[in-house]
């Protein structure tokens, strides 16, 4: 294959203000070099010599390589207990409160869940907390734009070493499953903490969702960066609608809703509850 010259300025734009429509991501000049980056991979994929051409290829097979443009665009950075102060902030008192509320079903939603660290990090939460206690039942809904990422969360494996690097051995033990053999040196999530979280394909630009019932608590973190302000403002206000009565809402530690909705109240710094209706 021929080495691939510079994503030329119509190229860019053409791609970039598809990426905007079906994602909400909003590429500037300054992300050129990441586009081009990315789209070269899916190029080689196919043997397809030009970004024109490739832009040929995207129309003549909207449906299914929409899919695959998304995939290699979007940044699925996450790790075990990212931003750890959340989940002391869910055992310490959230949960604590959920479990004197005396209600039986707890809802989670983890919106932009990439490759499953942030939701299996939930449901390890709520399992310390809680234990086997019955009849509770725990559900976590984790989201995701991208297909990829949404296959390996469902697979629950990762290398060891990420893990133990911010997991104890013990916790590890209780919630793991050690590779051998061929899969050595890899960490697979157990069933009784993978059977919690349900996987499904869903994109947050959408103007509606889905799924039936509110939540207890959203987890939306280091996503809303890549939209623009009304973007955002949509995405808050479904969140409202999908929040339970005094739910809580966790965004990423660069975040604010300052500036974008007033229908949460702020808890302390990234921690945000539903503003109760007036009695």
């Amino acid at each position: 294959m021929p080495q691939l010259n510079e994503l030329d300025d119509n190229s860019f734009r053409r791609f970039r203000e598809i990426i905007y429509e079906e994602s909400g991501i909003k590429l500037n000049e300054s992300k050129r070099a990441l586009v081009q980056a990315r789209l070269m991979k899916r190029l080689r994929e196919l043997d397809i010599d030009t970004y024109r051409d490739y832009y040929d290829y995207l129309m003549d097979n909207y449906r299914d390589e929409i899919v695959n443009l998304i995939n290699v665009i979007t940044t699925n950075k996450t790790d075990f207990f990212r931003e750890p102060k959340h989940f002391e902030y869910m055992s310490g008192e959230a949960l604590p409160e959920f479990a004197r509320s005396g209600k039986r079903n707890l809802k989670i939603w983890s919106a932009g869940c990439s490759t499953g660290e942030e939701p299996y990090s939930i449901a390890i939460t709520a399992h310390r907390f809680f234990g086997d206690k019955k009849p509770l039942d725990v559900r976590i809904l984790a989201t995701d734009i991208d297909t990829q990422v949404l296959n390996r969360g469902k697979a629950g494996v990762y290398k060891a070493e990420d893990i133990l690097e911010v997991v104890d051995v013990p916790t590890a033990k209780r919630y793991f499953q050690k590779g051998t053999g061929e899969n050595e040196g890899l960490l697979r999530v157990k069933d009784f903490i993978r059977s919690m979280v349900h996987f499904r394909r869903l994109n947050l630009l959408d103007s509606s969702f889905p799924m039936k019932g509110v939540f207890d608590i959203i987890f939306c973190r280091n996503v809303i960066i890549y939209f623009d302000r009304e973007s955002q403002k949509r995405l808050f206000e479904n969140f409202h609608r999908y929040l339970a009565e005094d739910g809580y809402l966790f965004i990423g530690h660069s975040e604010t809703l300052s500036g974008i909705t007033d229908r949460f109240v702020f808890v302390r710094n990234t921690i945000y509850r539903k503003t109760p209706r007036t009695r």
